[in-house]
């Protein structure tokens, strides 16, 4: 290692972190919306779709390397990547740390782009805890939160939220209360009642459209910060919904929890336009489909990405599934997750998960 560049702990350290799919109060977890909306909330549940880093030591400067996009990169150390282009988020995650020779990334999300459940936020939270371990180093999830947040902000050059992050850190399905200079987050396990109810009830799938955030995010926040009071109401009801699906989860109540969904899509529709589509709208208005789903969404902001709904029954699965298919959408394994898995791997010794 050079002067300067710090020295790893570990020769290999593999990061494994969930994405997320939102109940209701999505879009609340964005600053300063959550300060303008009182008792906002918003609840989603950790799945088992994931974000993957691995760091490894090499006999050269840093390299990257995506096996989504199968495209790879060089650079002298860690810092010298560019912050632009498809590996930008990664590269900017690790100026967020010492400057490292000798080590090569590589990384995946099992999610499509654009899928609405927070998977480059997850990515870049496995990129962090990655690093953290690999450079023999510890940080709580809060601190890490946050830093994640604002390292994706920045890069982005856009508003985002702190939804994913928590999700992708702690795992399970939570409730979170953003107060101001806090959260105060609620967490129930996947293995659970309650967490076994939702996986039994919930299902996911793509709609095979990419959604920008970004655009329906800032046109909802854009009416909020102008003070449009037709927004604001829709988001006071929004977090209303979000706080009835918290009260339903903890419950165990599966059938409660769907209902909330549907009534947090139904408000989310108005808020702007291309939130929903009409692939989308033709789905949730089949007769055969809303005989055996009580609530579903398009996850995130909308506009596009994956599908989350509960299912009337358990044993409806197959059928809704077949139904999803014969509409184009794809669909996806649902778990719940407990949380993210860190393995590291040292010169003639192996450690690992952490927690």
């Amino acid at each position: 290692m050079n002067k300067g560049k710090s020295s790893p702990s570990a020769r290999r350290v593999r990061a494994v972190v969930p994405n997320r799919v939102d109940l209701a109060g999505g879009t609340l977890d964005i600053y300063p919306l959550y300060l303008l909306v009182p008792g906002s909330m918003t609840v989603n549940a950790a799945i088992g779709v994931r974000s993957e880093v691995e760091i490894v030591t090499a006999g050269y400067g840093a390299r990257l390397h995506s096996e989504n996009f199968d495209l790879s990169i060089k650079a002298r150390d860690t810092h010298a990547f560019p912050t632009g282009g498809k590996l930008g988020l990664i590269a900017s995650a690790l100026r967020f740390f010492p400057p490292v020779k000798g080590v090569e990334l590589r990384f995946r999300n099992e999610a499509p782009m654009g899928s609405g459940i927070g998977a480059s936020s997850s990515l870049l939270v496995a990129a962090m805890l990655a690093m953290y371990s690999f450079l023999g180093k510890r940080r709580g999830w809060e601190e890490t939160a946050r830093a994640a947040m604002e390292i994706e902000a920045e890069h982005l050059r856009c508003l985002t939220g702190r939804q994913d992050h928590l999700a992708a850190l702690r795992g399970g399905i939570q409730g979170i209360r953003f107060l101001p200079g806090r959260i105060d987050s609620e967490r129930i396990g996947a293995g659970s009642v309650s967490g076994r109810k939702l996986a039994a009830h919930g299902f996911l799938a793509s709609s095979g459209k990419a959604h920008r955030s970004a655009d329906v995010n800032w046109r909802m926040v854009r009416g909020a910060i102008e003070g449009n009071e037709v927004i604001l109401r829709r988001f006071r009801g929004i977090a209303s919904v979000a706080r009835e699906a918290w009260d339903a989860v903890l419950a165990g109540d599966a059938a409660e929890a769907g209902r909330a969904v549907a009534r947090e899509w139904k408000i989310r529709k108005t808020l702007a336009a291309g939130v929903s589509s009409p692939k989308v709208d033709r789905l949730f208005a089949s007769r055969e489909f809303r005989m055996r789903v009580v609530g579903a969404k398009l996850c995130g902001a909308g506009g596009g990405g994956m599908v989350f709904g509960m299912l009337r029954s358990p044993g409806d699965r197959k059928r809704v599934d077949a139904i999803l298919a014969a509409e184009g959408f794809t669909v996806y394994p649902f778990r719940i997750s407990g949380g993210p898995r860190v393995e590291t791997e040292s010169a003639g010794s192996r450690r690992g998960p952490e927690p």
